[in-house]
């Protein structure tokens, strides 16, 4: 049988002269890298638990591939893999799991040798702590006692305070002052030297600390009185027990303040004050004078002192307000027992020269 033509499966036989068929060829798709990566970056974001990738993560997997491309290996097969970065991390927890307890176990051994070391060299620290030692401990110096019994000379100034309070006017009790035949006579001749009674009853009310001057040691006392006019009581440690200093307590000085501007140009006076520097005190016309302000309690007229500029006295009256150091806060104030006296013409009614510094405080050696 003869082939017929007419059956040929060729469309371009049967087409008008003049034209021709397209044939479509099958494109097979290739994903390039930075086709592959938006599919990866659409597909993490499409998950519900791992939500949106964040910048950080990207910039990760981006350093991760160009890691690969740089050791000549296919950029899509290391695309988002994280492995090499959490290598470093993982190098590190070992190195630090394997180092903290070397370093514990080299402590240890050097806490426990210092006994040992002692014996070889005195002057290598000693980290070891005996507290047997440290309860052999004493206190010394002249607040020593204090410091060692505080609640007991606490109690025992308030005990003072409460039987001055309950002694009748004008009788003094017995052992309750220091240097009881001074006090006695000095109280007959100018009174006890406070208005009305302490107030005991509230602990609150209370201020106490301890102090020493001139190795004394002492405490005190601050509080109100029932006419709410404050105090200031010093107690110090005798052979009998606490004591109140009542020359210190009252500020005595040897005169009466409405007395010193005319006993002070006739002789020398003790007296206790509060002494008060300020670098404006000092005038420009008169250099050869360091002045300092001094306030008698019970007076309110303010008295100048002055020592000349310069002197060991000067200097040592300056250290009493820490002038000239730059580690201690300078102080405002401080009371002092001083000897004063006229010593010049030129000088004013309310002015004396400091002539001496007693002590620092109201307590006297």
């Amino acid at each position: 049988m003869a082939d017929n033509p007419s059956s040929s499966t060729d469309p371009s036989e049967n087409l008008p002269k003049g034209m021709r068929v397209v044939r479509k060829r099958r494109n097979r798709s290739r994903q390039t890298l930075f086709l592959k990566k938006r599919e990866i970056l659409r597909e993490m974001t499409s998950e519900e638990e791992g939500g949106a990738i964040s910048v950080k993560d990207q910039l990760s997997r981006l350093k991760s591939a160009k890691k690969a491309q740089k050791e000549d290996k296919p950029v899509d097969e290391r695309w988002g893999d994280a492995e090499s970065g959490q290598r470093g991390a993982r190098v590190l927890l070992w190195c630090l799991a394997i180092v903290v307890p070397v370093l514990a176990i080299i402590t240890a051994f050097v806490l426990t040798r210092g006994e040992e070391g002692n014996a070889i060299a005195e002057n290598q620290l000693n980290f070891s702590f005996n507290v047997a030692e440290e309860k052999d401990f004493e206190l010394i110096g002249p607040r020593a006692w204090f410091e060692e019994n505080p609640h007991h000379s606490y109690v025992s100034s308030i005990q003072i305070l409460e039987r001055l309070n309950q002694s009748t006017e004008g009788v003094v009790p017995d052992s309750v002052f220091r240097r009881e035949n001074f006090a006695r006579r000095e109280i007959a001749a100018r009174g006890i030297g406070w208005p009305s009674h302490f107030v005991t009853g509230d602990p609150r009310t209370f201020m106490w600390s301890i102090a020493d001057t001139d190795n004394v040691g002492f405490l005190v006392l601050e509080g109100l009185r029932e006419d709410q006019s404050a105090f200031r009581s010093y107690f110090v440690k005798s052979a009998e027990g606490i004591r109140m200093d009542w020359a210190a307590s009252t500020a005595w000085s040897e005169v009466p303040p409405d007395e010193l501007a005319t006993v002070v140009a006739d002789r020398n006076v003790q007296v206790r004050c509060i002494l008060e520097k300020q670098p404006h005190f000092d005038s420009q016309a008169d250099e050869q004078r360091s002045w300092f302000l001094m306030t008698l309690p019970g007076s309110e007229e303010p008295l100048w002192g002055f020592a000349p500029a310069g002197s060991p006295l000067d200097e040592e009256l300056l250290d009493l307000f820490h002038f000239g150091r730059f580690i201690l806060e300078r102080k405002d104030d401080a009371r002092v027992i001083a000897r004063i006296g006229r010593t010049a013409a030129d000088l004013k009614e309310n002015q004396v020269e400091i002539l001496e510094l007693v002590t620092e405080e109201w307590v006297e050696p």
